[in-house]
């Protein structure tokens, strides 16, 4: 979870001072001190997993903010709270999701103590998970897997236990998107028979910025690559129907593309050209 506070530079060493007494040893609350566009602020973090050690943390916040009466909130969401987190917010429902699967058995059972986690517009989520006796764990997790950076060296044994709850977050990250691709590719694949090369996802959920889920206002854009058609129009007659059933039974336009083989490999279009260079295979 977040809090941010600002305060007139004039009480700078105060609050300073404050802070050095509020500050977790365990890290478990962090406290910093920064400067925005609008003057100095306070940047307050602690963990949104698990809901007790949140709620505790949340307590300690609002009564700093008590007790100091020249701290000011900033309120979440506004114009002003986004120009200083730049879109990022704290997200429990990842945070859960993380802890729950580092937690889980042949993890690291037992032994997880907190998650921090926070989203961005395009649902990106950027965490750290600590675990007791570890080093802390920071994750980058969108819709194609989860990424886990350790800060230092791991046991064989930790790097089992890191290795299957990466699998697991990786799971939950892509329930949606990769769910839909996987009932896409086997029918088309039957429907297509030999001259089927393949699906791609391209636009929006193919940027490197693609969070888990970027909503009902960006399409999921898939490149179908055939070998030979004479037709784009009839092609998507061809399967028109079962793709608009699969984007009623998801909640998401997806969007179905026939490209000739030749043309996607070669880039014989500027259009095949540009999203070759960065689709990404549906396997």
């Amino acid at each position: 979870m977040e809090a941010l506070s600002q305060f007139d530079l004039t009480q700078y060493e105060s609050v300073e001072e404050k802070l050095k007494a509020l500050r977790d040893p365990d890290a478990f609350l962090s406290a910093h001190l920064a400067f925005s566009a609008s003057g100095p602020v306070v940047r307050f973090g602690w963990p949104d997993w698990p809901e007790d050690l949140s709620l505790k943390f949340k307590k300690v916040v609002d009564d700093v903010h008590r007790s100091v009466p020249f701290l000011k909130p900033v309120a979440p969401d506004t114009e002003e709270w986004n120009s200083i987190i730049q879109g990022w917010r704290s997200d429990p429902e990842s945070a859960k999701a993380i802890g729950e699967a580092f937690s889980a058995s042949g993890c690291f059972d037992g032994r997880v103590q907190w998650v921090f986690s926070r989203r961005d517009r395009r649902a990106k989520i950027a965490a750290s998970c600590q675990v007791k006796n570890l080093p802390p764990i920071s994750l980058d997790i969108t819709w194609q897997g989860c990424l886990a950076i350790p800060s230092d060296s791991l046991s064989a044994a930790d790097r089992a236990s890191l290795a299957a709850a990466v699998e697991r977050v990786s799971q939950w990250a892509g329930r949606r998107i990769n769910a839909i691709l996987e009932k896409l590719r086997a029918p088309m694949a039957t429907l297509y028979g030999e001259r089927f090369r393949g699906l791609y996802v391209f636009g929006s959920y193919a940027r490197p910025d693609a969070g888990i889920d970027l909503g009902e206002n960006s399409d999921l854009d898939v490149a179908l690559i055939l070998s030979d058609f004479d037709n784009v129009h009839e092609e998507r007659k061809r399967f028109s129907d079962f793709v608009y059933d699969l984007s009623l039974e998801h909640g998401l336009v997806i969007s179905i593309i026939p490209i000739l083989e030749a043309d996607f490999r070669e880039g014989q279009t500027n259009f095949t050209r540009v999203i070759s260079s960065y689709a990404i295979p549906v396997k």
